[in-house]
């Protein structure tokens, strides 16, 4: 029997009905390229492969890598060996849906290596802790918008579908968990000049969430800056839009502004 392992951060899915749920979500395709993150024992993976012709999955673990090894009889599984955190970013542009229960302590991680090269024909369906699913999901001025939120908000669009108990795992975790969709947007007029310099303004103005926006970029922008990008400088940080912040970056890249 093959056990769960703490240092890959595993739990692993065992209710059907959740598992079910999820494929009404993904709504696999014949003609679709599925790529599965971590999928353990399979849970997900075989019930996909009732609706495509085949699906590659990325796992760390030998463990699982043999167990999934022993009943891919008909070839239908691409097995990738790898930590997924090492994979090229172009790899991920080819796929039309790539799906996962995301491994909570490297989650984050994840979720900004796939905006490195993003393919706006790609869905994405993941299993995330329920804190981290809210946060990256929640709207401007509520009080968990924050870095996170903000950048990936700036290219996808995130719906939370829905949450999932602790009961449904085994090892059953002690937080919750929650499935989001991710899917790309298209920013044809208001656009960053630099993903990084959004990213590298996010951090700045997020440092410390409790501060006004103006005290946070004190170093970066003065007052005068803040009214000519059209932002309220007593806000603090999570009363800004994606689009304000956008403002900002475009300004600063603009003006040649450093942002150390």
């Amino acid at each position: 029997m093959v056990k769960a392992k703490k240092k890959f951060g595993q739990n692993f899915l065992i209710d059907l009905s959740v598992v079910n749920n999820i494929i009404k979500s993904i709504a696999p395709k014949p003609k679709d390229k599925i790529l599965e993150i971590g999928p353990g024992m399979g849970a997900l993976t075989f019930e996909i492969l009732k609706f495509t012709d085949s699906i590659d999955v990325i796992e760390i673990d030998e463990d699982m890598i043999n167990f999934l090894g022993k009943r891919n009889q008909d070839k239908k599984i691409k097995l990738i060996k790898k930590n997924v955190l090492d994979i090229q970013d172009i790899f991920f542009s080819e796929y039309t849906k790539i799906v996962g229960n995301l491994p909570y302590y490297i989650s984050s991680e994840i979720l900004i290596k796939i905006t490195k090269n993003p393919n706006e024909k790609t869905s994405y369906y993941f299993m995330l802790q329920k804190e981290v699913a809210d946060r990256i999901s929640s709207p401007e001025g509520n009080s968990n918008f924050g870095r996170i939120s903000a950048f990936l908000q700036y290219f996808f669009k995130i719906d939370l579908l829905f949450d999932v108990g602790p009961e449904s795992f085994d090892p059953a975790p002690k937080i919750r968990s929650s499935i989001v969709k991710l899917k790309p947007l298209k920013r044809s007029n208001l656009k960053v000049f630099s993903h990084d310099a959004y990213e590298l303004l996010l951090r700045q103005s997020f440092k410390q969430k409790r501060k006004k926006i103006k005290n946070n970029l004190k170093n970066i922008l003065t007052l005068d800056d803040f009214s000519s990008c059209n932002i309220n400088p007593e806000l603090r940080p999570e009363c800004l839009s994606v689009e304000d912040y956008i403002s900002i970056e475009n300004y600063i890249f603009q003006k040649k502004i450093p942002l150390n």
